[in-house]
């Protein structure tokens, strides 16, 4: 009688097949009558204002190349509402409408639209703008704009200047970016660590370009999207525009990559709606891989001043956590880096602090861990320095400050495992034959070095939606306009939504990426598995309810009156009688369809008993050829505690790609460009399969309930949190070098002459 459980399988991707054949079809694919093409202008210099002969000048002159259809600018675009308060507060979008003036706020900003018959004629229609502009001195970095005094600000407030502290990180108020706990003074004890560790600018860098094809039909907007919030880009537009929501429709089914890049409208999107608008033809925008670094966010600059106290025993007394980081003119966000000191480690005294200065570059945003992954960088960089100067094991010195409960809070955890995560990754890594000292191991004239780090990431949910259409063939589609991102979204809701029901996966299909789906938040912050599977399992069980009444209700059925009625595998059971659940619905006929076809929410699964957080322990091996000043990330184990895993495969997936992410923060990215012009040279590096250490990932796999009914929290960022520290810190080992700047460079790994 028991059904076999279809979470916590390996079930192969949904779409799996698609996308290796080429059959998915992203944004860009799309293909429309009458579609024509549109490229953005971009301005090229950071801080000034555009003459407007000039522009007039550039637009004449474009309006006239081959196949131009219309060419927009700040001259004649039609007036774009100002977003709501709570939008560019909480949230990366800019408060400025684009082409609303004739300001320039930072190299790369879109200074006009050419629409043309092909993306050739756009481009080289664009290419025919030239631009004069009056400067005015740029806000550069964070130093100039401490040292400087500022410009009061502009337009009541769209432009902004000068420098500020953040109170708590987007909507979060319990996630404090100011915050002290303990005594005032620092305590005089044996062992004191304080270092700076800085971060540079981070570009997403996804496969998939920013892409959007709008089209109108009358009053109707159609956007084609690669983004990863219908709702909130839906909001976002029909306020541009001064438009009812209900008006707009976004369309995102396939998201190839994000990382951030795709989680809040950009200014291209708006624009794109309004170049169709005028020309009364569907318009496709696709970015430019160097567009890009200008116009879908980033991770911005960080720099960080990070002092530990202990005592001769390795007992942590005081944590600080200083970060200055940078946002845009035009734009709120906190890259908060110092979240996790507030809770990893045990200590009566904390002090952390962030401070933007609002600079003249691009607005950044959310990008793969944001906070976490620079934070974990600077605090596990010095608890390793922390362990070296009391003579202790970096692994030892962490056990030793485990947080039995959450300080920040003062609640328990609803589920925490990182000593049994500590435990089990040193024992597969080995960690116990690591010597003390630096520059103990080698191999044929090649420096070997074993790292470690914890890795931690909030557990998170937010309200959702699933509907849900039954069939007369038995077959049930759930449905929520959340975002397949290449995590396998669809698979396991599918998963999640059959064993509820008590279907089979065959019978089972899971929809998403239309707006006019139950709404559902934005696919970040590592809370869609929690969130719209928390909405698929209430549907489903739902279903499964409504279905059992009706069968106890039906007089034609041999469930009528029967309480004891079980939904297994697809078919319908009870004492002595089982029958298919197609087969009873093809005989309850229309009633039992619509019955059957309902929609579903579910609220945000208030805590207020406990605090849910991820954990993890990443150990890892590097190669140091100081000849070359090459470094290598030649073996990784990881043991995850981040509640129930409901697909291990792709749960490994999703963390190995973590990692990956980590070794490019490491070792490779960062956004080249000239610290005076501010303009993009060089290459942005990211790993590649050579560059891919042996992995082995491990997972406790202990459900956490009181999040949500399906017991997980999310897996999509925790791969990457602590991922650079533990590099360092094998680097360390391996050379004796202590690096506090990423990326590792090879100008910091060469032996000296």
């Amino acid at each position: 009688m028991n059904s076999a459980r279809r979470t916590g399988q390996a079930v192969v991707r949904v779409e799996g097949r698609d996308k290796v054949t080429g059959r998915a079809r992203y944004t860009a694919d799309n293909v429309f009558d009458g579609l024509v093409y549109a490229t953005v202008v971009q301005s090229q210099i950071t801080s000034g204002t555009a003459t407007a002969d000039s522009l007039r000048e550039s637009a004449t002159r474009a309006a006239t190349a081959p196949g131009v259809l219309h060419v927009l600018t700040p001259l004649n675009c039609p007036v774009l509402h100002r977003l709501p308060v709570e939008a560019t507060f909480h949230l990366p979008m800019e408060r400025r409408p684009p082409l609303s003036d004739l300001t320039v706020q930072h190299v790369g900003q879109h200074m006009a639209v050419v629409v043309a018959d092909s993306p050739e004629h756009a481009t080289y229609a664009a290419s025919l703008f030239d631009l004069r502009y009056e400067l005015r001195p740029a806000a550069s970095d964070i130093d100039s704009v401490l040292a400087n005094a500022q410009p009061p600000d502009e337009k009541d407030g769209e432009i902004r200047y000068g420098s500020y502290l953040p109170d708590h990180f987007v909507k979060l108020d319990e996630e404090k970016l100011q915050d002290r706990r303990g005594p005032q003074a620092e305590p005089d004890l044996a062992a004191r660590v304080s270092a700076q560790y800085t971060t540079p600018l981070n570009a997403h860098y996804p496969i998939e370009l920013s892409a959007t094809i709008a089209q109108w039909h009358g009053t109707q907007l159609t956007v084609h999207d690669a983004s990863r919030w219908l709702a909130g880009e839906r909001a976002a537009l029909a306020a541009y525009l001064g438009m009812a929501e209900s008006e707009v429709r976004i369309l995102s089914p396939l998201v190839g990559g994000a990382f951030g890049a795709k989680s809040f409208l950009w200014m291209h999107v708006a624009l794109c709606a309004v170049a169709a608008r005028e020309v009364e033809r569907p318009v496709k925008l696709v970015l430019s891989r160097n567009q890009m670094f200008s116009s879908t966010g980033h991770r911005p600059r960080t720099r960080q001043q990070v002092t530990l106290v202990a005592d001769d025993g390795g007992t942590l007394h005081s944590v600080e956590h200083h970060t200055l980081t940078e946002t845009s003119t035009v734009a709120h966000f906190c890259e908060p880096a110092g979240l996790s000191s507030r809770i990893l480690y045990q200590t009566p005294r904390l002090v952390v602090s962030h401070r933007v200065a609002r600079i003249n570059e691009p607005t950044p945003c959310f990008m793969r861990g944001p906070g976490e992954a620079p934070g974990l960088f600077a605090l596990e960089s010095a608890m390793d320095e922390l362990a070296v100067e009391l003579n202790m094991d970096p692994l030892d010195l962490r056990i030793r400050n485990h947080a039995d409960v959450d300080q920040a809070s003062g609640k328990p955890w609803s589920g925490k495992h990182l000593l049994d995560c500590y435990e089990l990754g040193a024992q597969r890594f080995g960690w116990d034959k690591r010597p003390r000292e630096p520059r103990s191991l080698s191999d044929s004239g090649i420096q070997l070095g074993w790292g470690m780090a914890t890795a931690t990431y909030p557990g998170r949910r937010m309200p959702a939606s699933c509907s849900v259409a039954t069939a007369a063939d038995g077959s049930v589609q759930f449905a929520s306009a959340t975002h397949e991102i290449g995590t396998g979204v669809r698979t396991v809701m599918c998963q999640v939504a059959a064993d509820a029901a008590g279907l089979s996966l065959s019978q089972v299909t899971f929809d998403s990426g239309d707006s006019l789906f139950p709404d559902a938040p934005y696919s970040g912050a590592s809370q869609t598995t929690a969130t719209v599977g928390s909405a698929v399992h209430a549907a489903a069980t739902q279903w499964k309810d409504r279905l059992r009444a009706l069968l106890r209700a039906d007089e034609t059925t041999p469930f009528n009156g029967t309480d004891e009625i079980q939904v297994i595998d697809g078919d319908v059971v009870s004492a002595g009688h089982r029958v298919s659940v197609a087969e009873l619905i093809a005989c309850g006929g229309q009633r039992y369809a619509d019955e059957l076809s309902f929609s579903a929410s579910v609220d945000g699964g208030q805590q207020r008993d406990s605090v849910s957080q991820s954990f993890g322990a990443h150990f890892c091996e590097v190669e140091v050829d100081e000849e070359i000043g090459r470094a290598a990330v030649t073996r990784w184990v990881a043991v995850m505690d981040c509640g129930r895993v409901l697909n291990p495969a792709l749960a490994r997936n999703q963390v190995m790609g973590g990692i990956t992410f980590g070794v490019g923060m490491a070792l490779m990215e960062q956004v080249p460009y000239d610290a005076r012009t501010s303009q993009l040279i060089g290459e942005y590096y990211v790993p590649t399969h050579a560059d891919r250490p042996d992995f082995d990932i491990t997972f406790i796999d202990e459900p956490d309930f009181a999040l949500d009914p399906i017991g997980v929290r999310g897996i999509g960022e925790i791969g990457v949190c602590g991922v650079a520290a533990a590099v360092a810190n094998a680097i360390f080992h391996a050379t004796g070098r202590r690096i506090r700047d990423l990326p590792i460079t090879v100008e910091q790994l060469m032996r000296e002459r």
